[in-house]
């Protein structure tokens, strides 16, 4: 992104992107919807993929099954993170404090929440 986010509108629009490309390039997973919630320090994600693997959701059936994916997930995301964190800053001009993930196998939908080391400064009010 060549340009900084300066108020919320951008700020939400350049992490939906950054985090639809991330998802794509190193989840291996198509997003059909993601939105993202700027409040103060915090950054609100969620995406849905956008097909549905038979064998996740076969085995998200069960509860063991559910918390398999739901860890593999995670795992997955923690060994890139650094990959989403420098790109999102990047992208807002603003440093990250914590990045923390979950998934939800049975509809596959993901939620991002990230806690910025301080709130926005810029206008917001858009």
């Amino acid at each position: 992104m060549a340009s900084v986010a300066n108020n919320k509108a951008e700020v939400e629009y350049a992490v939906m992107l950054t985090v639809l490309d991330f998802q794509n390039e190193f989840m291996k997973s198509g997003s059909s919807h993601v939105q993202a919630h700027v409040y103060d320090e915090l950054i609100y994600v969620t995406s849905t993929r956008s097909a549905s693997i038979p064998a996740e959701k076969e085995l998200a059936r069960s509860p063991e099954g559910h918390e398999l994916l739901r860890r593999f997930h995670r795992a997955m995301f923690d060994s890139c993170q650094h990959v989403l964190q420098e790109r999102i800053e990047h992208a807002i001009g603003a440093k990250i404090q914590n990045i923390v993930t979950d998934l939800d196998p049975a509809v596959g939908s993901s939620t991002l929440i990230i806690k910025l080391r301080e709130p926005l400064v810029r206008s917001t009010a858009h």
